[in-house]
């Protein structure tokens, strides 16, 4: 009889257990890590450094850019501004107070700071108008068209977007031009005489402005300053200008010849000037001359004359002297007798001569 044996089942495997999500991670960085390793060579590190010397700097200049090409709007930008004809026989002016105009701008940034770094009253944006749309004397004209289309801005990239005054008065005139004129002198105190070479110049400009001129004006009032002693002589150059009325001279300048005479200086002799006689013989062998009230000095005597002259008397290195001359004239008016005095050169008394008067008396 055979028996059947049933086979024992095995034991059933323990199940593994799930790994746990912190040790999922690190095996993933360890593996990640021996790759790392594995791929660090010193030829990698090479290549990566020369990768980066030159994407680093392109990064930085696309950036750079990009922020400069950046649409930005600057606003109230003061500019300047000029007129000019486009026919040569006319002349356009503008108020001084609109030679500089606020003005919002847009535009990339890069362009707007070079376009402000132009800017300069010697380098106005210049407008060019067509005069025969214009009428002697003031016009009105639109501040923003005239600007819009310059190609200062329209080359840059630039807009202008708004205008401050919104219209430009504008002065259109007919040009004269090379009218022959006399060179003077302003009318001042203080300045010496001078000739100018040359002594006409050519003047151009608005007629509403030339039309009440005789003669131009040459800036000498430097010379005013100068104090030389003695009498100069010299030479200088003088700027003929009238910026208000738009003029123009041919030449600009002249030269200017003058002189310059020494200024007097004041002083007075306090200490008294004695009166000294001038009298012929023949009076003094019948008369006695005697003084009336005066002591026999003139006291504090006024005096004028050159500074060198004039230091001579501070220092008393000449005594000044009185002289009452005495004659057949005099005698019969001996109540007031001009005084003469001895100075030194060039120095002269200031204000009235003083006088004296005298008694002559018989000698017995």
């Amino acid at each position: 009889m055979d028996l059947k044996v049933e086979p024992k089942p095995a034991d059933p495997k323990p199940a593994r257990p799930k790994p746990s999500v912190l040790n999922y991670y690190a095996r993933n960085f360890a593996a990640e890590a021996r790759r790392f390793r594995q791929g660090l060579t010193r030829e990698n590190i090479k290549s990566f450094l020369n990768t980066m010397a030159w994407t680093l700097p392109l990064t930085v200049l696309i950036w750079v850019y990009a922020e400069s090409e950046q649409q930005v709007e600057d606003k109230d930008r003061s500019i300047y501004i000029a007129v000019v004809s486009k026919d040569p026989s006319k002349i356009v002016t503008i108020d001084s107070r609109e030679k500089v105009i606020i003005c919002d701008l847009k535009g990339p940034r890069s362009n707007i700071d070079q376009f402000d770094q132009s800017q300069s009253p010697n380098k106005p944006i210049t407008i060019a108008l067509d005069t025969r749309s214009l009428a002697e004397g003031d016009n009105s004209i639109p501040t923003l068209d005239s600007l819009k289309t310059d190609p200062r801005f329209t080359n840059a990239g630039i807009t202008i977007e708004a205008c401050t005054p919104s219209f430009l008065t504008v002065n259109m005139d007919t040009l004269i031009q090379n009218l022959p004129m006399p060179v003077h002198a302003p009318n001042l105190p203080g300045l010496p005489a001078a000739k100018f070479d040359p002594a006409t110049v050519q003047v151009s400009g608005p007629s509403r402005a030339l039309e009440h001129m005789s003669s131009v004006t040459a800036d000498i009032t430097a010379l005013a300053s100068i104090n030389v002693p003695g009498t100069h002589t010299g030479e200088v150059t003088a700027l003929i200008s009238d910026p208000a009325n738009d003029l123009k001279f041919n030449p600009p300048e002249v030269k200017a010849t003058f002189t310059v005479q020494e200024k007097d200086e004041s002083y007075t002799v306090e200490q008294g000037v004695p009166i000294y006689y001038d009298i012929p013989q023949d009076i003094m062998d019948k008369d006695s001359i005697t003084l009336n009230n005066s002591g026999g000095f003139v006291p504090n005597l006024h005096v004028i004359g050159p500074p060198d002259e004039i230091e001579k008397l501070k220092q008393g290195l000449f005594r000044p002297r009185a002289i009452l001359e005495i004659n057949d004239d005099t005698l019969r008016n001996s109540n007031s007798v001009p005084l003469k005095f001895d100075l030194p050169p060039n120095v002269r008394v200031d204000g009235a001569i003083p006088q004296v008067g005298f008694t002559a008396t018989p000698r017995g």
